[in-house]
């Protein structure tokens, strides 16, 4: 039988204050009686409050109600601002941080070598919104690195469940896009079960992905639940970003193994959430399957599903495990492939559109899309309108189309297509090698750096290459540094 070894009702809150408590307020790798901390290597744009640093002890960004633990992100208060950042070169500065944030965890009190894990919230919506619950090692080595949980705000209907490992001597990592039903409408379970062979992931006590334990995470681990801001993935917050943006943990709880299974109080067997609802209503589709006229739900199964919306309303369409091939209409539509190597075409509406796990092509069409290749080697097009093209996790190509479009590759190595119109390309600490084919300055052609970020820009051959500290490298291909006028970079 399962025994608890680690339960937080938040019924109170216990934080660490140097020699007792139970909830570290920054980060293990920072002094725990500094001014708190960041991770500016993701090119994060919020900055985590100690509870231990006086001078920014007015602000409080965890506070505990009617048993709900809430973490909060702000704007941040001017009387504290100088007061967040870094004094080391390369970081960014003392005063440049412009949203504060909490973030919690127990490498202080409580670690442990395998078992179950699982928090219970409810997570933000809004862009920039990055929340997570996941297990880091206590010997302060990364990788390894167990993320139970992630989440984006921008789009809430997903949740991702990944695993990062150094065995092959350099860093990898696997992981899982699960469709969740709207995580900011109400409570969910994430869990994961870490065994010495296995681990494995269940969202709302429904299996989701499982994956062998790497040789690098058979050692004690502990435990973080934070609410981050912006960086590659995420993007920045704007302008539409609600503050306060708030995650509210109903528990966090640890065993020595699932609770759930052999009797235990929730079978394993428990029905998936449901999609987010529209129009025509839900489904579950296999084969070749088209939704109502007046748009719909589809949820494809494990095998190659060809899923269509609706012409004459907005769909949600996600691929099952299988090579789907998935197809919008002419509304504002909201896509997700997850596993398989899956081929997204958006309509004609302003559509969300990303490409899930494995190799995607995935393609916003006309309208103001939103479309992000997300884990795996992606091709991804912005199409016809000013669209936001990501790439994700991966080794991508990136192709924004016409209009004026926003690219950022992300991870990896990427390839980076603006096509006609005044495009910006974006570059943060953190991330991959992204190479410009076609940057035209006299088009409108842009070049953004997260703020913050420390780079250098030199002439290497015919090309323009901008490195950051902290790593991320974007090449501008046959493009002349002398050629190009005020405000090319911004």
């Amino acid at each position: 039988m399962a025994k608890l070894t680690f339960n937080d009702d938040f019924n109170s809150l216990s934080l660490w204050n140097g020699s007792s408590g139970t909830w570290s307020t920054t980060t293990a790798f920072v002094n725990p009686n500094g001014n708190g901390s960041s991770l500016p290597s993701n090119g994060e744009q919020e900055w985590y409050i100690n509870a231990n640093y006086a001078p920014t002890a007015s602000v409080k960004p965890w506070t505990v109600s009617n048993g709900v633990m809430t973490l909060t992100a702000q704007k941040v208060d001017p009387s504290i601002q100088q007061y967040l950042g870094y004094n080391q070169a390369g970081l960014p500065a003392m005063g440049s941080y412009q949203y504060t944030s909490g973030l919690i965890e127990t490498n202080h009190s409580f670690n442990q070598t395998y078992g179950y894990f699982e928090m219970k919230a409810q997570l933000p919506a809004g862009q920039g919104l990055w929340p997570a619950f996941w297990l880091m090692p206590s010997n302060g080595a990364w990788p390894p690195e167990l993320d139970v949980m992630e989440a984006l705000g921008k789009d809430t209907s997903t949740a991702y469940a990944s695993v990062h490992t150094n065995q092959t001597g350099s860093h990898t990592s696997e992981g899982e896009a699960v469709n969740v039903g709207d995580f900011s409408s109400g409570y969910h379970t994430y869990a994961v079960d870490w065994e010495a062979d296995k681990i494995t992931f269940y969202y709302d006590n429904k299996q989701v992905y499982q994956v062998a334990t790497p040789a690098d995470m058979h050692g004690p681990m502990y435990m973080i639940a934070n609410l981050a801001m912006g960086g590659g993935w995420a993007g920045s917050a704007d302008g539409s970003t609600p503050f306060p943006a708030q995650m509210d943990i109903d528990y966090i709880r640890a065993w020595d193994s699932n609770p759930y299974t052999n009797g235990g109080d929730i079978p394993s067997s428990s029905p998936p959430p449901s999609p987010p609802s529209s129009g025509g209503g839900s489904q579950v589709a296999t084969g070749v399957v088209a939704a109502p006229s007046g748009g719909g739900t589809l949820q494809g199964g494990d095998g190659a599903d060809t899923l269509t919306g609706g012409a004459d309303g907005p769909n949600h369409l996600y691929g099952g495990a299988g090579a789907d091939q998935i197809t919008g209409g002419a509304h504002a539509d909201v896509i997700n492939g997850n596993a398989g190597d899956d081929r997204i075409l958006g309509g004609d509406g302003d559509d969300v559109l990303s490409g899930g796990k494995d190799n995607d092509a995935v393609n916003g069409n006309a309208g103001h899309d939103t479309v992000n290749g997300n884990i795996g080697a992606d091709t991804v097009s912005g199409g016809q309108g000013d669209d936001i093209v990501r790439g994700g996790q991966g080794d991508d190509v990136l192709n924004g189309g016409d209009g004026n479009d926003h690219l950022w590759g992300d991870r990896g190595a990427n390839t980076l297509t603006g096509g006609a119109g005044a495009d910006t390309f974006h570059i943060y600490a953190g991330s991959g090698v992204s190479t410009v084919t076609d940057f035209n300055y006299a088009e409108g052609d842009r070049v953004h750096i997260d703020d913050g970020a420390h780079y250098t820009v030199n002439q290497q051959g015919a090309d323009v290459v901008i490195d950051l500290t902290g790593g991320g490298e974007m090449i501008l291909q046959h493009t002349q540094l002398s050629a190009l006028g005020n405000g090319w970079i911004t």
